[in-house]
């Protein structure tokens, strides 16, 4: 059933577990292949279109909410379960066809790919397992003393239909952190995926109805800019989780404050490399974080802070590691096995990153090897001599760039770590584990990782940021959380 989807021109839409190909709407969306050849897409061919859905129904999607919602949240979780179990099987079962689509998609190597495929199918699994597991909880009155005789039952109710944006560097695990725990809270989901990664998000719809969703719970609309708005400010969208740009999330924030927000944004992740952290690992994880995916994760590294002792011997290791990755082949095509980075999403994002390390270099950095660009495919760039007021250090470049700089004191490092405005992950590399213990809880961040690099994610522990890189938490318990509330069902047991 996916392949014969997928090899539709356009390809459809979903509006409440319809498919449509929006004959009369607007012009499809036109997309190419970051590989040039779709050899793992159904229907191989260097271009496709996805079908554009019109106002109209945009608007019945929005409408069909309350139906949809009232059939998922009235499932057993029995039948939750079963449908996010039965999802994570089919995601297998099509693992290279999805990574493929992926990689053709938005220009992710391969390896990497897979990679978010199996994510993909843990996310679902832990959401499997915690609709089972998580929401109730009992509360005895008699703890306190006006409360003798009473008990309390505590589950958690679905603050309601879902309204997930997703962006497209991880078109879909980052779409299934969303859908998985609103199914598992027995709420009904819209998707607006990003202009790249729509068929990623699609044929997700796909085996999700395949897995038993009920249809009327599920919209996917690739729809343009006005209508995204009105989903946004429809009635029937008590929540929004919204992953990609900082000024738009916020900006998405302040329209509906009345509204659940989550948000997933920005970030300018900072290592910092202790007088004892050198590691024989240590360079390629760094390397690995600062130009895995071009940097194109909001958890990149892009600011490395290394005790002075260590300074010398850092730089000229990262830089020879940086010249290898060229000659061992793991820059240039993303349908490669041995790729590590590939192209950019666009080649005007590669301009614009190109745009911010020439102005770092003019105002006193220094490019540790030579600028290349080729089309959208940057090579990797390490710039030290830069200034922690830069925007090259304050502003999230997501691209393949980071800053090298050398630092005295623990302190004068996790200052440099905090004048940064956004706040997800940062890491430390230290074999003083009580220090490091000290020092994660100076920085302000959703997370510190000691001796592994900020990139690194576990899909169920809790994942966000502070300041202005987020609001909320993801981590598929944690995300059923902000989208349920407490619900107390109290009792007066008779006095025997």
């Amino acid at each position: 059933m996916l392949d014969a989807l997928l090899t539709k021109s356009p390809i459809p839409y979903l509006v409440a577990g319809t498919w449509k190909d929006a004959s009369a709407t607007p012009g499809p969306h036109s997309l190419s292949s970051f590989t040039g050849s779709l050899s793992t897409f159904p229907g191989p061919r260097p271009f496709w279109e996805v079908a554009r859905p019109g106002t109209d129904a945009v608007l019945r999607a929005a409408d069909s909410l309350p139906e949809g919602q009232r059939i998922l949240s009235s499932l057993p979780r029995h039948r939750l379960r079963e449908i996010l179990e039965r999802t994570a099987g089919l995601l297998e079962t099509h693992r290279p066809l999805m990574a493929g689509l992926i990689t053709a998609e938005v220009g992710k190597p391969l390896s990497a790919s897979l990679f978010e495929v199996d994510r993909a199918i843990t996310t679902f699994r832990l959401a499997a397992t915690l609709t089972s597991t998580e929401g109730f909880s009992l509360l005895p009155g008699e703890m306190v003393p006006q409360g003798t005789g009473m008990m309390g039952l505590v589950d958690r109710a679905s603050l309601g239909p879902v309204l997930a944006i997703t962006p497209y560097n991880f078109p879909l695990n980052l779409l299934a952190h969303k859908v998985a725990p609103a199914i598992a809270t027995g709420s009904a989901v819209i998707v607006k995926p990003a202009p790249l990664g729509m068929t990623s998000a699609i044929a997700l719809g796909m085996l999700l109805l395949e897995a038993g969703l009920p249809p009327e719970c599920l919209s996917i609309l690739p729809c343009d800019l006005p209508d995204v708005e009105r989903l946004i400010r429809h009635p029937a969208v008590p929540v929004i989780s919204f992953t990609g740009s900082a000024k738009v999330g916020w900006t998405i924030r302040d329209r509906v404050p009345r509204k659940k927000v989550l948000l997933e944004l920005g970030g300018t992740a900072a290592v910092m490399v202790a007088e004892d952290g050198e590691t024989p690992e240590l360079l390629d994880r760094l390397i690995a974080g600062s130009f895995a995916y071009s940097g194109q994760i909001c958890i990149s590294i892009q600011r490395i802070l290394v005790a002075r002792p260590l300074y010398d011997r850092i730089l000229t290791g990262l830089e020879k590691k940086i010249r290898d990755l060229e000659k061992d082949g793991r820059i240039g095509d993303p349908g490669s096995p041995k790729t590590l980075m590939g192209p950019l999403i666009r080649k005007s994002h590669a301009d614009n990153v190109r745009t911010q390390i020439e102005d770092t270099v003019h105002k006193g950095g220094r490019l540790v090897v030579p600028l290349r660009q080729e089309g959208a495919l940057l090579h990797p760039n390490l710039l030290t001599d830069t200034s922690a007021d830069w925007p090259i250090e304050q502003e999230e470049i997501f691209g393949p760039v980071a800053t090298l700089n050398p630092f005295d004191t623990p302190d004068e490092a996790i200052d440099r770590i905090n004048r940064s405005r956004f706040g997800i992950q940062a890491g430390i590399f230290t074999r003083s584990i009580d220090r490091a213990i000290g020092w994660a809880g100076k920085i302000e961040a959703g997370g510190v990782l000691v001796n592994e690099i900020p990139t690194f994610r576990l899909d169920h522990w809790p994942y966000g940021g502070i300041k202005e890189s987020g609001a909320g938490f993801e981590g598929v318990r944690f995300a059923m959380e902000e989208m349920t509330r407490p619900r107390l069902l109290a009792i007066r047991i008779p006095p025997s």
